[in-house]
């Protein structure tokens, strides 16, 4: 694009290019209700959807798309971007900073375990909101949430091949309450709808048959129906939610490496995979992240990435249609690939980098604020510790302390 824009009420002119630099998806009208103090510009924002425009369609003064109860904008001036790196979203860039949920029920948020009497979110509103709402006085705008890590859940429904045929009962209910519940409480949500954990062979569990996903990868039919079948009508009932602005981004898969094994097309370190899951080709764990993120595209205005297990194989992702990218970051990771080192340093600069897990304790070597205030300072695009349910209350405090002193930067 070319040209400037007026933001009427500061008279301020922006080089549409200058911000275009600064965004990582286009400023879609992404928000739950009107007028925001961080953005001086014209009229409110509204709900997204489909057509209104995210990914990688323009930048910080483009029109956002039509869709939602908002309708479309043009974005003012943001007084506060992230200024070394961040990801945007609603016409803000921002350090994406929050914690990982990262569930209250493992596997059973979304969709429920009858058999084991957990709920899901719509079954137990109280309880996910009391947390979501102490994340937020923490200093936490985004919160990664954890959808079917694997199969045990009812989240699913199967066959009696173990082929994926639909949603279960409430998953569609607990989707819909977690968006309200993030508008109530005034946080983000970035659904992470599969995990390495889901590569385990079939198994029963406690009485539950847990089927794995790596059929469901391997083989095109069955890949086809788990995208066809759960991946897009999730997506669809996201975007269907009156409360759809407070998806941020979806997380296609938690830590795919694990489950990977053979060499990496693009020089990264040969995959090591834990030895008790049924591994899959870089080949074909790209070729299924690529078939969600197609799905995801049709059907979401949200931002897209993958959390990646290490620094250890910076390159794995970075053929696939991603917003930003996502990194985790523990002591044997820091051996060897330094939380000191930039994007650039390890040659993923060409897209927001976002350490999406790291210890809330912090490294052997460094406290929880030395290591968000380093990303902050290093070109990092965001933070976000690993996990809620195990966080201690100075924990929680030092989250807070970093919140505290970038307030606006670090909050959508």
């Amino acid at each position: 694009m070319k040209g400037v824009f007026v933001s009427k009420s500061s008279g301020v002119l922006l080089s549409v290019a200058l911000c275009a630099a600064l965004c990582v998806g286009a400023c879609s009208s992404a928000g739950d209700a009107g007028g925001d103090a961080d953005w001086l510009g014209e009229g409110g924002t509204g709900n997204s959807g489909p057509g209104a425009g995210s990914g990688l369609t323009g930048g910080m003064g483009a029109a956002s798309g039509g869709g939602g109860d908002g309708g479309g904008e043009v974005c003012g001036v943001d007084v506060c971007p992230a200024p070394q790196g961040g990801v945007t979203f609603d016409c803000k860039h921002r350090f994406l900073y929050g914690i990982n949920y990262a569930w209250r029920h493992f596997g059973a948020d979304f969709g429920g375990i009858a058999a084991w009497q957990q709920p899901g979110v719509a079954a137990d509103p109280g309880a996910h909101a009391a947390r979501l709402a102490d994340i937020r006085a923490h200093g936490g705008s985004v919160v990664r949430w954890w959808v079917f890590p694997d199969f045990r859940g009812d989240g699913v429904t199967f066959d009696g091949s173990d082929q994926p045929t639909g949603l279960g009962a409430t998953a569609v209910a607990d989707l819909h309450k977690a968006l309200e519940l993030a508008a109530q409480e005034d946080v983000y949500l970035m659904p992470c709808l599969f995990s390495f954990d889901a590569f385990r062979p079939s198994e029963t569990v406690a009485g539950i048959w847990v089927p794995g996903i790596t059929p469901m990868v391997t083989d095109a039919g069955r890949r086809a129906m788990l995208l066809e079948n759960v991946v897009r009508p999730l997506a669809r009932a996201a975007a269907a939610s009156p409360h759809r602005g407070r998806l941020i981004a979806w997380d296609v898969i938690n830590e795919p490496e694990w489950a990977m094994t053979g060499t990496s097309p693009y020089d990264d370190e040969d995959y090591d995979p834990m030895p008790e899951l049924s591994s899959v080709s870089h080949a074909q764990m790209e070729a299924f992240v690529a078939g969600v993120i197609g799905v995801l595209r049709e059907e979401s205005d949200a931002l897209i990435t993958v959390g990646g297990a290490a620094m250890k194989w910076a390159k794995a992702w970075s053929a696939v249609d991603v917003d930003f990218y996502q990194f985790h970051m523990y002591d044997w990771i820091d051996t060897y690939w330094p939380y000191t080192l930039s994007p650039a340093d390890f040659g993923v600069d060409d897209k927001p980098v976002v350490m999406g897990e790291f210890p809330l304790r912090g490294l052997s070597g460094a406290s929880y604020g030395a290591l968000v205030e380093s990303w902050y300072g290093n070109g990092y695009a965001g933070a976000m510790g690993w996990h809620y349910d195990e966080a201690s209350p100075q924990e929680l405090t030092a989250m807070k302390a970093f919140a505290d002193g970038q307030v606006c930067e670090t909050r959508y």
